[in-house]
């Protein structure tokens, strides 16, 4: 908080009053990410895939992060331990809309309950945005390791059936 002051060139007292939890700092700092990473999203317009919609988002929240690694180190280590972070999350919320549409759109199957998927791809982000702030220099490029773990989700991990294969059953 005392840096964010000293950037802001304004009083400590002045941060604490506009944000007297440490939390809520922290929600508005990943608010107006996610609000910027949305942005980036859509900016393809409505025919854009899936896939397109997503890599577009951690596109724009990894150069986020790249452009501001210290601060961005600092409000992701700081909020690793609080409780909110792992909760149902904003982010979760707005990845099952992402994926409830995708399965309007007829792109996955019917059958795949989105806000599960929104919170496995959530918790996927929180964990390896951790990890990417948690050493010097950064271990991985941010984007490209979310950019895999959205194929991974997409894609699945069970073997794809060849022309001689049955397809593996749905349990």
């Amino acid at each position: 908080m005392e840096d964010i002051a000293d950037r802001a060139d304004v009083a400590r007292a002045t941060v604490f009053n506009h944000f007297p939890r440490k939390a809520s700092f922290l929600r508005e700092w990943a608010t107006r990410r996610r609000e910027k990473a949305i942005k980036a999203a859509y900016a393809g317009g409505p025919e854009s895939s899936l896939r397109e919609i997503l890599v577009r988002f951690f596109t724009e929240l990894g150069s986020l992060s790249d452009a501001s690694r210290p601060e961005s180190v600092a409000v992701i280590l700081g909020s690793a331990g609080l409780a909110d972070t792992w909760q149902r999350s904003p982010l979760a919320v707005e990845f099952a809309g992402i994926f409830a549409e995708a399965q309007r759109r007829g792109e996955i199957d019917s059958t795949v309950n989105a806000d599960r998927v929104g919170v496995i791809l959530a918790s996927s982000y929180y964990v390896i945005l951790t990890a990417w702030a948690g050493e010097e220099p950064a271990p991985f490029d941010l984007t490209e390791e979310m950019t895999g773990t959205v194929d991974l989700i997409l894609n699945g991990v069970l073997p794809r059936p060849t022309a001689n294969q049955e397809p593996v059953p749905n349990p």
